[in-house]
């Protein structure tokens, strides 16, 4: 997450210790998509479009729902408070600027 990363480097002086702070904070949730990625692999997503007849045609997919949920994650996404390299909860070196 580009604001994590931004804010490691900000808050330390040596990138080396930026970088592993990063690293630190989003280890655990990255792995976290890449195992449920592992799950789900080509084979098995071939494997559903097929038992639910093919591609889809534009139209008849689940694309409309979801481009209509886009202005609610931005909504959320700049909803969440900003994170400041002195004071506050960026102070805590275990603190998640993602969440």
């Amino acid at each position: 997450m580009p604001r994590v990363l931004a804010w490691c480097l900000a808050r330390e002086h040596d990138l080396e210790t930026a970088l592993r702070r990063y690293d630190t904070m989003r280890r655990s949730a990255v792995n976290a998509i890449v195992l449920a990625n592992r799950e789900l692999g080509p084979e098995k997503i071939i494997a559903r479009a097929a038992e639910r007849g093919g591609a889809r045609r534009r139209g008849h997919g689940d694309g409309e729902r979801l481009q209509g949920a886009a202005p609610a994650i931005v909504a959320q996404v700049n909803s969440r408070p900003s994170w400041t390299v002195s004071g506050g909860a960026a102070d805590d070196a275990t603190a998640d600027p993602a969440r």
